[in-house]
């Protein structure tokens, strides 16, 4: 089974859902009611998705607290009289609830199932697709249909089992073999003050040397230990789990490690080179670490530690000092991926604001440890997935459907659940995240200008219709490409020249416009600043991946006119009353495509007519922006199979297409001007300061901090060819010290290396 839907009420800041208690027609579920009287105090209620849920808010919206109400709901414990709302209306009545009540919707139920749930009761409906469980504060409530039965012990229906990735604990710096040999209780393990064990091996050197006679007993150390911190055992823990559990290096090994520190340090080093290898081919990190294909994790031997090194594209090794936080966390979330057991009961995996030591690409890299433990490739069960974040860069924007916004409402009102939260492309976010559209237009590494604020929504939705009609198929990676909206034609260079034309970091952009005079003026004026997007990268609607073009003058052009039509219908069903849309349906009239003429005008032609026909007060007036959402929702609703989203789908695929293809000709070029300008830069640095005669070291030092800077991109594959050239060329390892036999030779190759990314990409 499955946790579908999450009802709390009367916990901290989730009092009850006050839009539903005062909203004229609202219906009221049994579970509902409070008091002796009935009255309808209503749950607040968070939907799920089957596979990942990303719970969005500001500060003190909550997010975190839904995290404990689903613990609370699936263990039963976890919360006291004290979690009562306190703003609640019950908090001072004393015939009323005195604790928290929690429920659950559960679905996807197995014969197992189905068989815990009929040893409950003799429920008529004998087979059920879905039941609720509700804690109140003074019973345990199982609902099937119209039936309900109260049961003194929930535990009997195999809940699903909720477990944490903890993100608050890093892999350790090092740990200690004594701990990892250690078979016992945790907290009888000691360690001993590395200082202290230092000072003891310097006046004692004899303690590290076997004796010969072997009678004659080695100085034993008799310092005092210390307990390590919960902290630390938690940070060891993790290792250990990294190193045993997805390792198999066994107790056995740590043992003999153990001893072999203290008698023979060929064989403690050969231990450790073999349990290198059994670490290296457990781990895939360039499936999962993108920001460097060649890293790897390394154990190094430290007296009596085992300390964890971080090699890298260079080849140099790093402690984890000396890097980022951001990695050791990203480490810590990946090790408690892998040493999750097999189990077989069903697991939700929550985790509390996971964004707050990674980067922005650290946090993408993330989404695909969720997505791996909703949907393994491996065999294992799959894991329903809740997350809370506040960083937009963990919103995987290919799937908005996931997304779930939580706000604070007034006073006693407690947390509200956000509906719809990602229509119009995520614009609810942007009071969660302070602006998550607007004020941080430039987030990805690619950004496509639109026109329009209703293009992005109708190109995710197409994209999102792709994904499921053709899963291999045209579809747009929204978690890689940017669409901004720039609010009509005449802001498309202006908005152009803000993202290329003032720093010298420029972002790759593409321009798509439509196939009009206003859209044909802004892509020539583009096309004029020289320098600021190139050519190749301004295309309008109406192109096609083969070059050749099509009869389409905007994106709404695009839409089939069944899809059309039936989206003016759902507008009118959102705007009018009741009556009002039935009349105004009844008067409609299908609008039909005409070459020349934009369809949208015909559509706000077609409604001005049916409003008059259905002799409504005022004209039916469609937004752009409202039309666009009823088309991808409409989409999204009906099934791949059906025509009307086949058409959707062919239709926008060569566009979609086309898109792709720009993306990846932005992403070449600008991974080429990203290498020149480091080569260029460290290049004028070097020639500065070497105006003469120039040694092999400081050539050797001059390139390999071009090595360690380079990005991790096929481009600068070029660039390292070109660097092993000059080494072995110039004879960089010979004589370290001497002077290079011809240092204008040597510059003209430096200058050499900055037109490889461009080669590279003209190749390509």
């Amino acid at each position: 089974m499955r946790l579908k839907t999450v009802y709390v009420r009367f916990f901290r800041s989730l009092n009850i859902d006050y839009l539903r208690k005062y909203r004229s027609g609202s219906a009221t579920d049994r579970w509902d009611v409070v008091g002796p009287n009935d009255q309808f105090y209503p749950f607040v209620r968070l939907n799920l998705e089957s596979d990942v849920t990303t719970i969005v808010g500001a500060n003190e919206a909550g997010k975190s607290q839904f995290l404990t109400a689903i613990k609370c709901l699936l263990n039963g414990t976890g919360y006291v009289e004290e979690d009562f709302c306190r703003y609640s209306t019950w908090f001072a009545e004393d015939d009323g609830p005195r604790l928290p009540e929690f429920g659950g919707e559960f679905t996807d139920l197995t014969p197992d199932d189905l068989e815990k749930l009929g040893a409950l009761a003799d429920w008529q409906e004998k087979a059920p697709e879905t039941f609720h469980l509700f804690r109140f504060h003074d019973r345990i409530v199982v609902y099937i249909g119209d039936e309900e039965v109260v049961v003194d012990d929930a535990s009997a229906l195999g809940l699903p089992r909720a477990f944490d990735i903890d993100a608050k604990v890093p892999l350790p710096d090092s740990v200690e073999i004594a701990y990892l040999a250690a078979k016992g209780d945790r907290v009888s393990r000691t360690r001993r003050s590395w200082l202290e064990r230092m000072r003891f091996v310097v006046e004692n050197p004899e303690a590290l040397v076997a004796p010969t006679d072997g009678t004659t007993p080695r100085p034993a150390f008799a310092g005092k230990d210390e307990v390590p911190s919960e902290s630390t055992l938690a940070q060891w823990d993790l290792a250990k789990r990294l190193l045993v559990d997805v390792a198999g290096i066994t107790a056995h090994d740590f043992e003999q490690l153990s001893s072999a520190v203290q008698s023979s340090d060929a064989y403690a080093e050969a231990l450790v080179a073999k349990m290198n290898r059994k670490l290296a081919d457990s781990l895939n990190f360039r499936k999962w670490w993108t920001q460097d294909s060649e890293f790897s994790l390394q154990l190094r031997l430290r007296d009596f530690d085992l300390v964890f090194t971080i090699r890298d594209r260079t080849g140099t090794d790093y402690t984890f000092r000396e890097r980022s936080q951001g990695l050791k966390y990203f480490l810590s979330y990946f090790v408690q991926y892998l040493s999750h057991g097999e189990t077989r009961d069903e697991e939700i995996l929550l985790m509390d604001e996971p964004d707050a030591f990674l980067s922005n690409s650290g946090q993408q890299d993330l989404l695909r440890i969720f997505q791996a433990f909703a949907h393994p490739e491996d065999g294992r069960d799959p894991v329903q997935v809740i997350y809370v974040t506040h960083s937009p860069f963990l919103i995987d924007k290919n799937h908005a459907e996931r997304v779930r916004v939580l706000e604070k409402g007034d006073g006693e009102e407690g947390t509200r659940v956000v509906q719809n939260a990602g229509r119009n492309h995520f614009e609810p976010l942007r009071t969660a995240l302070g602006g998550f559209v607007g004020e941080s237009t430039f987030i990805g590494t690619c950004n496509l200008l639109l026109e329009g604020q209703a293009d992005p929504i109708l190109l995710a939705g197409a994209s999102n219709v792709a994904r499921k009609v053709d899963p291999v198929g045209h579809a747009l990676d929204l978690n890689s490409l940017t669409l901004v909206a720039c609010g009509g034609a005449s802001n498309v260079p202006y908005m152009a020249y803000l993202a290329r034309g003032r720093d010298e970091d420029k972002p790759a952009v593409m321009v798509l416009v439509d196939n009009d005079d206003d859209g044909r003026d802004a892509a020539d004026r583009i096309k004029a600043t020289k320098g600021l997007i190139p050519h190749g990268l301004v295309f309008n609607v109406a192109d096609l991946p083969d070059g050749s073009t099509r009869p389409a003058i905007e994106l709404e052009d695009l839409v089939p006119a069944e899809l059309a039509n039936a989206a003016v219908l759902r507008v009118a069903e959102q705007v009018l009353t009741s009556d009002d849309s039935a009349r105004f349906k009844a008067s409609w009239k299908s609008v039909k495509p005409k070459a020349g003429s934009k369809l949208f005008k015909l559509l706000e032609a077609g409604a001005e007519a049916a409003s008059v026909a259905a002799g409504l007060d005022r004209e039916l007036e469609i937004p752009k922006v409202a039309f666009a959402r009823a088309v991808a929702d409409l989409a999204s609703e009906s099934k791949p199979t059906q025509v009307v989203v086949r058409a959707y789908y062919d239709s926008f695929a060569p566009l979609i297409e086309l898109i792709n293809l720009k993306q990846r000709e932005a992403d070449r070029l600008q991974a080429g001007v990203k290498v020149s300008t480091i080569i260029k830069r460290l290049r004028k640095a070097f020639i500065d300061d070497h105006p003469g005669d120039v040694r092999k070291n400081a050539v050797t030092g001059l390139l390999e901090a071009l090595v360690s800077q380079l990005p991790a991109d096929p481009l600068a594959d070029g660039v390292l060819d070109k660097i092993r050239a000059i080494q072995r060329d110039f004879k960089l390892a010979d004589e370290p010290r001497s002077l290079v036999d011809s240092p204008d030779t040597l510059r003209d190759a430096l200058m050499s290396l900055s037109y490889a990314p461009t080669h590279a990409v003209q190749d390509a």
